[in-house]
């Protein structure tokens, strides 16, 4: 576990010395600030509706923009054979990178903890929601994050990646929002599929303060299994 660790922190550091991380940050906290306040300060109510249903979209931008380069940097500098190389673990490196990515999406969250004591500041604030708000925002991030490094294992082009990865969160985002989903006929298979892979319905349930078992276990089985074929891919790559 301390290498995991170790390689987690060096993870992050690198992130943060170019200015990736700084952009994609200030972008996500403007975005979701800016969309929350033009209507709140309209209605001057101490509701937090709206504020966490921008982060589904927010994060599918973001969030590629911060995986892009877990993989494809490292196999375009050639450092991916050092890694590959080495005594450690293909699913450790897996989970440090992963790790890593977790902590900026908790980072992106703490960002945007002045929006709640600014919406107290108008009345009582109902902390429910808020919490789950902020639990479901990291749940919807860590699933977002294991797909992205996945999407990244395939290529050195960090563009590439981004733009795969954005395209596939947006549509998995969209399939499940109502103005989609209405689309198709009631009952059928298209509507309950579009239900069954899509996360903005279980976003949305915890958001409303509600813990379902079966949200959780969709995000936890998500993460799992994306983080899973991304340790499969590495090691295809290893014994080659």
């Amino acid at each position: 576990m301390p290498s995991v660790l170790n390689l987690a922190w060096k993870e992050i550091r690198q992130v943060f010395l170019s200015p990736i991380a700084y952009t994609f940050l200030s972008v996500f906290v403007f975005f979701v600030t800016f969309f929350f306040f033009r209507d709140f300060f309209a209605v001057s109510q101490a509701t937090m509706d709206g504020f966490f249903g921008l982060f589904p979209i927010a994060f599918s931008v973001v969030i590629p923009g911060l995986t892009m380069r877990m993989w494809a940097e490292e196999r375009k500098q050639g450092t991916i054979e050092f890694l590959l190389t080495s005594p450690i673990e293909t699913w450790q490196i897996v989970l440090a990178k992963f790790l890593a990515g977790l902590a900026l999406v908790i980072l992106c969250a703490v960002m945007t903890l002045y929006v709640p004591y600014t919406v107290a500041s108008h009345g009582p604030l109902d902390r429910g929601p808020m919490v789950g708000g902020y639990l479901g925002a990291i749940f919807l991030g860590a699933t977002f994050i294991s797909i992205g490094m996945f999407l990244s294992s395939f290529t050195q082009d960090q563009i590439v990646s981004f733009l795969v990865g954005a395209i596939l969160l947006l549509a998995l985002v969209l399939v499940g929002h109502p103005i989609v989903s209405d689309e198709f006929t009631p009952g059928g298979w298209a509507a309950g599929f579009a239900r069954a892979i899509s996360p903005t319905t279980r976003y949305q349930s915890i958001g409303r303060g509600v813990i379902d078992v079966r949200d959780v276990f969709y995000f936890v089985a998500m993460t799992g299994f994306f983080l899973y074929l991304n340790v499969r891919a590495i090691d295809l790559r290893r014994w080659r």
